[in-house]
């Protein structure tokens, strides 16, 4: 699979798992249950993701695009906080959730429209179709292992910071 298009798959399931994390459809019981459990799936997908970037996507582009892929990787950083924070609202249902969601929602629109405008279409520019292939096998496996591992984990995330 193309690394971009696997990129750009995972921003529109972000997206869907905001949503659900949002949702108030439900009984509090229900919710009580299904947000930690979505809330860890984000988590995992939102850190095995940027991991991945890191370690399997930027070096590539670096020699082509080097400040967008530093900043980037400085977005990395802030959105990590931002979900260290939701991952230490212990009431699912409070409004302290609801704000940290907020913010990390807000945050990581933020990043992902800049990417993709900025370090996606690079790659598309400057990558020819067989490298981006082979990145985007590199790029899925090295986020899947991540993510078999735990990566989200409260103490994975909070070990990724300064």
């Amino acid at each position: 699979m193309d690394v971009v298009d696997a990129i750009i798959a995972d921003h529109v399931r972000f997206e869907s798992l905001l949503r659900r994390l949002r949702a108030r459809d439900t009984d509090p019981e229900t919710l009580r249950t299904r947000r930690p459990a979505t809330r860890q799936e984000f988590a995992d997908l939102l850190v095995g993701h940027a991991t991945a970037e890191e370690s399997e996507v930027y070096p590539k582009l670096r020699t082509h695009v080097g400040d967008h892929v530093e900043h980037g990787a400085d977005e990395h950083v802030d959105g990590h906080r931002k979900l260290l924070a939701l991952l230490d609202v212990d009431d699912v249902l409070s409004a302290g959730f609801d704000r940290a969601l907020g913010k990390l929602a807000n945050s990581l629109a933020h990043h992902v429209d800049e990417e993709e405008r900025t370090l996606l279409n690079d790659a598309r520019e400057h990558l020819d179709a067989a490298t981006r292939e082979s990145l985007g096998i590199a790029w899925l496996a090295e986020r899947d292992r991540l993510i078999a591992e735990s990566c989200g984990s409260r103490d994975a995330v909070a070990a990724l910071l300064p």
